[in-house]
């Protein structure tokens, strides 16, 4: 993914809330937490890779309401977000989530965010203030081993154990992680740094844009 190129320059859980008026009656009023969102080399929550834009959007939008940032369809090629394989993309995000679309040229406006589907996503990096680390909606998004942005070394080693792989850069000083139990589609991304209370910092679906 571009991030392993950007960062030099470098889903609290998820509420739905139901409130039911009883006006009086003998009904109370409630707040029902949803479970979080748990993401996955196949997607995220009931959002899976290969959705169609439009539905893939419409479900998230729902859940997490409107998305920060909507780069419509652009070339496939981006500076910002790496080349995808497709001659169209769209990132759509939300905070630090971001979701990527591709779409062949022979799409037209109408017919885009039927025929454009979910390539990949990156969860811990907003393009939007080239921050990495972040989760500014407060998403909390984790694996199904409860991983997520501020795990440290120690949590990602014990939930993984022989599956993790682990590398570091000398040159950029990068340390990054994967999960590849799952390959050829997995989980991956980088740490704050050397030590075991060292903290995810991005975790992105693979294969994603730039690779493929």
């Amino acid at each position: 993914m571009a991030h392993y190129r950007l960062v030099g320059s470098f889903l609290s859980g998820l509420f739905l809330f139901a409130l039911l008026s009883a006006c009086g009656g003998p009904e109370q009023l409630t707040n029902e937490a949803a479970p979080p969102l748990i993401i996955s080399d196949t997607g995220i929550g009931p959002v899976e890779i290969g959705y169609p834009a439009a539905a893939a959007i419409e479900e998230l939008t729902g859940l997490l309401g409107g998305p920060d940032v909507d780069t419509r369809w652009i070339d496939g090629n981006s500076e910002l977000y790496g080349k995808c394989p497709a001659e169209k993309l769209r990132a759509v995000g939300w905070g630090s989530l971001y979701l990527f679309f591709t779409a062949g040229d022979d799409v037209t406006a109408d017919t885009a965010d039927l025929v454009g589907h979910l390539f990949t996503y990156s969860y811990g990096f907003d393009f939007s203030r080239n921050e990495g680390g972040t989760d500014p909606r407060e998403l909390s998004l984790t694996t199904a081993a409860g991983i997520g942005i501020g795990s440290t070394r120690s949590e990602l080693r014990l939930a993984y154990e022989d599956d993790l792989a682990e590398s570091h850069d000398a040159t950029t000083d990068i340390w990054a992680w994967d999960v590849a139990a799952s390959a050829p589609s997995y989980l991956r991304g980088l740490l704050s740094g050397p030590g075991a209370d060292a903290t995810i910092v991005l975790i992105e679906r693979v294969p994603g844009c730039g690779e493929v």
